[in-house]
């Protein structure tokens, strides 16, 4: 389906949050014919898991074996390289998804470094570039509330900053949970809901998508997702005794 409805932006800051956060609510947005764009804010780079595809630490049980790449076939990744490879994984999860190439866009900030001021300038120059005639743009991004990580309170909290300081361009705005707080004792302050899929196609779409970072297939790709959060992935892939793929979203 072509997209070209209403547009919507997934504010991403790392490679595999959009998956594991909101890869069920991009497919459906997708199969509803929006126009989605996937604003990805760093490359990921400072993941631990360079050192464990480079040999350098243990890959941890879901690999087993430390990894040695001469032996492998592989050259160790320099930081470039792997934020390169990332980002590969990140467009093969999103083509699973629907999204074409050319609806990613790279704000270029580092990772661990993301400031709430960065995010809303690379939001709004990224809704600048699209049509003005197709309605509100919507903005999703992880919780400011629900969350740990300095990344991505950050990118949820700047979309929180924009409706405020905007409510006329910004009128939709939603933040997802990411797995690993489904539990957490803050969701008491948010109003959540899952977002399940509609379909069997959806939910093919988004365990292909998590198939993505499963690949291992050096130089091409290095399964950079599950050798990072490989549990995460189980909860979202409906593998485990999970009965389907979801995503925890809230509004304010």
């Amino acid at each position: 389906m072509p997209l070209d409805g209403r547009p919507i932006i997934f504010v991403i800051p790392h490679p595999d949050d959009e998956t594991l956060g909101a890869g069920v609510s991009i497919a459906e947005h997708v199969a509803a014919g929006r126009d989605v764009h996937i604003l990805l804010l760093t490359r990921g780079t400072a993941s631990n898991a360079r050192a464990a595809i480079n040999g350098e630490s243990s890959p941890g049980t879901w690999w087993g074996p430390w990894h040695d790449p001469a032996v492998e076939g592989y050259a160790p990744l320099t930081v470039a390289e792997f934020g390169a490879a990332r980002v590969a994984e990140m467009t093969a999860a999103l083509g699973c998804l629907g999204v074409p190439a050319d609806r990613i866009h790279e704000a270029g900030l580092l990772d661990t470094q993301v400031t709430v001021a960065d995010v809303k300038a690379a939001i709004i120059a990224l809704a600048d570039t699209l049509p003005q005639d197709k309605g509100d743009i919507g903005l999703w991004a992880p919780s400011y509330v629900v969350d740990d990580n300095p990344d991505h309170i950050a990118a949820g909290e700047a979309v929180r900053q924009l409706g405020v300081e905007d409510p006329v361009r910004w009128p939709d705005r939603r933040w997802w949970i990411l797995p690993a707080y489904w539990s957490d004792a803050r969701l008491s302050s948010v109003d959540e809901v899952w977002d399940y899929p509609t379909d069997e196609t959806i939910r093919a779409r988004v365990r292909n998508a998590c198939r993505a970072y499963n690949a291992w297939h050096p130089p091409h790709s290095f399964a950079i997702g599950y050798h990072s959060v490989r549990s995460i992935f189980i909860k979202i892939d409906g593998a485990g005794g999970n009965p389907q793929p979801r995503s925890m979203i809230h509004r304010q």
